[in-house]
């Protein structure tokens, strides 16, 4: 997807774009909205609002809020890494109660799937402490809309991070899943992240989309 004329997600299945970038075709948006029409899912991983564009654009009221999502319930130093618990029903999260995450970004609309513990907030100062100003509640770090996802996170699919969410993964593995890899994020950044060599991809369409057998991604932590 994303190469024009060149192929269309089959009937059913679940397309993944991961940390989107460059602009959204209109060509494209079309070919979505028919994926979607037909019974097909979409899974957007973002936490710097640049899928934004194409979810209005699709009709979703979900947005991506980038910001400094931090919690005082955490089991790690830093207050960016916590975890969030499973709060909607949905075949992505089958089995799972809480996951970790990583300086994830909060979602605002749709029904919530993901959300922070109660004592959470946005660090609009980064000072790792709740300051004035600063209000302390639930966020939700993923939500969906009739068959679209999106997730404030895209580091669920680090190498580092596949140990403490395997379930996560599991999930991902029992569904016809394709990565978007024209409009995704997917190249090494970090190659200490990129050590574990837990994804293969499969090249489709002149590698506009891959396969998706174990997710290979790199993410830059803090990105």
């Amino acid at each position: 997807l994303g190469l024009e004329g060149v192929w269309d997600p089959p009937a059913g299945s679940t397309l993944l774009i991961l940390v989107p970038e460059g602009p959204f075709t209109e060509d494209t948006v079309d070919r979505l909205r028919t994926h979607l029409e037909g019974g097909g899912a979409v899974i957007i991983a973002d936490k710097k609002g640049h899928a934004n564009p194409l979810l209005a654009a699709l009709g979703s009221t979900i947005r991506v809020q980038p910001g400094n999502l931090s919690s005082l319930e955490r089991d790690y130093a830093d207050p960016r890494l916590f975890r969030v618990q499973v709060s909607g029903n949905t075949t992505l999260f089958s089995g799972i109660e809480t996951l970790l995450v990583n300086r994830p970004a909060a979602v605002t609309g749709g029904e919530p799937l993901l959300e922070t513990a109660l004592l959470s907030w946005d660090d609009t100062n980064g000072d790792g402490r709740v300051s004035a100003g600063e209000i302390l509640g639930r966020r939700a770090v993923c939500a969906h809309e009739g068959n679209i996802t999106v997730l404030g996170d895209p580091s669920l699919f680090i190498n580092a991070m596949l140990p403490e969410n395997p379930e996560f993964i599991e999930n991902l593995r029992k569904q016809s899943v394709l990565i978007d890899t024209v409009h995704s994020r997917t190249g090494t950044q970090n190659p200490i992240i990129n050590t574990l060599t837990w994804i293969q991809v499969t090249p489709l369409a002149r590698g506009a989309v891959a396969a998706l057998v174990i997710l290979p991604v790199a993410y830059l932590f803090g990105r």
